[in-house]
């Protein structure tokens, strides 16, 4: 019995066993690298150029790796997957640092003649932390088979290697608790130290019966031989196997491009091939082939997990679109034929890209950063440059090309009414502290005229400064670009953004979440940077400020229960939250939450342009989230944004429900102001 516990290594093995080990480990780790360097052929880069890449701006990358790799930030919102992906984790981080401790007492110190550090209370810790965590590797391990084989989710699909992979990371897990219960048969004088090894002890008390010391001695060294040459096998099979997301996947989340998520690729600049007319458009994206490599980076990254399948609208109405298909089929197509026609290889179908409603929930989801919209945008405008167009999305783009609007309605419709009530232009008051960005669907759309009258009535009865533009008022372009057209889009936001620039005026208001994305992260890009404010974020503070008069709960607002719809443009994509329900809040109204709501929320389905044409599915969208308002028992539907009432209205007869009455947040602060004496 030893006085102090010591870790010792190459117990009961020959003298070459040291040797063949690591003569095996310097095999593997050649056919590793060489896998590694195949990788980074695909991405069209080399090891010097990718060690730039990483290095570049290290401080923030080491940041973001912290967050996301490590911290697993976004893999952890997720109870089931995420408890069970942090158990394999953190218990694998665990048993590969004990490793190396291990590695770094037997082989490494001796030769500078250092003394054995795995001893005493270290030791002992170490023991401790690596059952317990080594325990959590494989309890994950088997939720992770039980999940992917016997309840066979529909956002897991399998194939060979994961069946390899998962098998060998268990057997490893499984051999390395036999080996260590065998240690404590072996050598009876280590077993007043097995108590701070619980997974050995209960092994040890099982087996310890059965074996004597002899006998544990050999079979310790068959366990050994199996074990080490297991783990040298599954570190050559990384880079040709799933494991391969451990590079990179840790590498996109650290060197994804950093940009708002509501701001999609820019490929070209209208306003730098104006300066320069020698200056050529991009060829369009049709192969993997024009991405760049962090783009491919991106697609290789892609670990199968499902969440942004689970989260996309699109798939949950029956669409022909899965997040989760499209970067694995793009990415099958960079490691089978970089140069082939993606369309041709039958890798992307046209339906596939027309069904995204560019909502950014898959983006959201991605625990690896992975930017789905882009890709699928980028098509897009393939499609759009080759016509390959039906007729409602053709006609739209004629409108917006004649008549600057979608509806190709004249553009002096767009202040007609609205000077009938008195609305003074920019012109008429250039003064004015606010311009008041109408919008198309806002000018033009009956419905939607309500909402824009309704926030006149609160910002007159606020007594705002503000102003239109009217008929110097075009579309800012949003639905334009995520349809494709990358040109007009841009387009329209530089006259808008010289238009508005000459006014002299800072600060805009916008009642449309799309515009108000658009203003905010894309036309900063093209030389537009206004304040942007979102009316339920203005109207908020006028009602803090106590300039917006309200009935109030003893006053009984003929609807007092209300559930809220964070549009995708507002709530997930830009962070406004709190300012919408602040103002329901504040008008005696009950706020009841549906279960997607805030960051989760499930899109109206009128995003990515798709409220200008027709997408096959099964079951709509805006019909999906309207059954969840329901559920709620509110008798009103908020929402912030114009194209999420025309869905919710239009879905609402689509299942012939009546009761719910689907309101902008305008509209129901407008109602709730009391009549001033006459």
């Amino acid at each position: 019995m030893t006085d102090q516990p010591v870790r010792a290594s190459y117990l009961f093995l020959p003298w070459y066993a040291p040797v063949v080990m690591y003569a095996t480990f310097f095999v593997c780790g050649l056919v590793l690298l060489y896998g590694l360097q195949r990788h980074l052929r695909n991405y069209g880069i080399g090891v010097p150029q990718f060690l730039r890449l990483v290095t570049s701006d290290l401080s923030v990358k080491m940041k973001r790796f912290t967050e996301f790799g490590l911290g697993e930030r976004k893999v952890l919102r997720k109870s089931s997957g995420g408890f069970m992906h942090a158990a394999i984790f953190y218990g694998f981080l665990m048993l590969l640092a004990y490793t190396t401790l291990i590695f770094l007492q037997s082989d490494i110190f001796p030769i500078f003649g250092a003394g054995n550090f795995i001893h005493g209370g270290f030791y002992l810790a170490l023991e401790f932390l690596g059952d317990t965590l080594g325990l959590a590797f494989v309890v994950g391990l088997g939720i992770g088979l039980y999940r992917r084989f016997a309840r066979k989710l529909p956002q897991r699909t399998s194939v060979w290697d994961d069946y390899v992979v998962l098998g060998a990371l268990v057997w490893i897990g499984i051999s390395g608790f036999a080996l260590e219960a065998l240690r404590f048969v072996a050598v009876p004088g280590d077993d007043q130290w097995v108590a701070f090894s619980p997974v050995g002890d209960l092994l040890w008390r099982g087996i310890g019966g059965a074996l004597t010391a002899s006998q544990a001695q050999v079979a310790y060294q068959g366990f050994w031989w199996a074990h080490m040459f297991s783990v040298m096998a599954l570190i050559a099979a990384v880079p040709y196997t799933k494991l391969v997301h451990v590079f990179t996947s840790g590498t996109n989340v650290a060197v994804a491009p950093e940009k708002p998520m509501g701001r999609l690729n820019t490929p070209f600049s209208l306003s730098k091939m104006i300066q320069d007319p020698e200056a050529q458009v991009p060829a369009p994206v049709k192969s993997i082939a024009n991405f760049g490599p962090l783009q491919l980076l991106a697609l290789d990254s892609c670990t199968n997990c499902g969440r942004c399948q689970e989260v996309c609208p699109a798939y949950a109405a029956g669409r022909d679109l899965s997040p989760r298909v499209v970067v694995q089929d793009l990415g099958t197509a960079l490691r089978d034929d970089r140069s082939g026609d993606v369309f041709g290889m039958g890798a992307l179908r046209e339906d596939e890209l027309w069904s995204c409603t560019t909502c950014n929930a898959c983006v959201k989801a991605c625990p690896v950063l992975i930017n789905q919209v882009d890709y699928i945008v980028d098509f897009r405008r393939t499609l759009v440059a080759e016509n390959k167009l039906d007729p409602m999305k053709r006609q739209f783009l004629e409108n917006i090309g004649r008549a600057n609007n979608p509806f190709g309605l004249p553009q002096g419709e767009r202040q007609t009414w609205l000077l009938e009530q008195k609305v003074p232009t920019l012109k008429e008051n250039p003064g004015a502290e606010y311009l008041y960005w109408v919008g198309c669907q806002g000018s033009y759309d009956p419905r939607s005229r309500k909402i824009t009258q309704a926030v006149i009535k609160v910002l007159q009865e606020a007594e705002v400064s503000f102003a239109i533009l009217g008929n110097d008022e075009v579309c800012t372009g949003e639905p334009v670009r995520r349809m494709g057209e990358e040109g007009r889009f841009q387009e329209l936001a530089l006259r808008n953004i010289e238009t508005i620039k000459a006014t002299g005026v800072r600060k805009v208001i916008v009642h449309c979440a799309h515009c108000f994305n658009t203003f905010l992260n894309e036309y900063p890009e093209l030389g537009g940077d206004f304040r942007v404010i979102h009316h339920s974020q203005l109207i908020s503070q006028l009602v803090i400020e106590g300039r917006v008069r309200q009935r109030g709960a003893d006053q009984e607002a003929p609807e007092t229960k209300v559930t809220f719809h964070d549009p995708c443009n507002l709530g997930r994509i830009n962070g406004v939250f709190e300012a919408p329900r602040q103002v329901l809040r504040s008008g005696g109204l009950e706020l009841v939450e549906m279960k997607r709501n805030k960051e989760n929320s499930f899109c109206c389905g009128g995003g990515g342009a798709n409220v200008w044409y027709q997408v096959p599915e099964k079951k709509k969208i805006g019909a999906i989230r309207v059954e969840e308002a329901l559920q709620t028992g509110a008798k009103t539907l908020a929402v912030g944004c114009p194209f999420c009432v025309t869905m919710f209205e239009d879905a609402a007869k689509d299942i012939g429900d009546g009761s719910l009455s689907v309101k902008d947040i305008a509209e129901i602060v407008a109602e709730n102001i009391p009549e001033r004496p006459a």
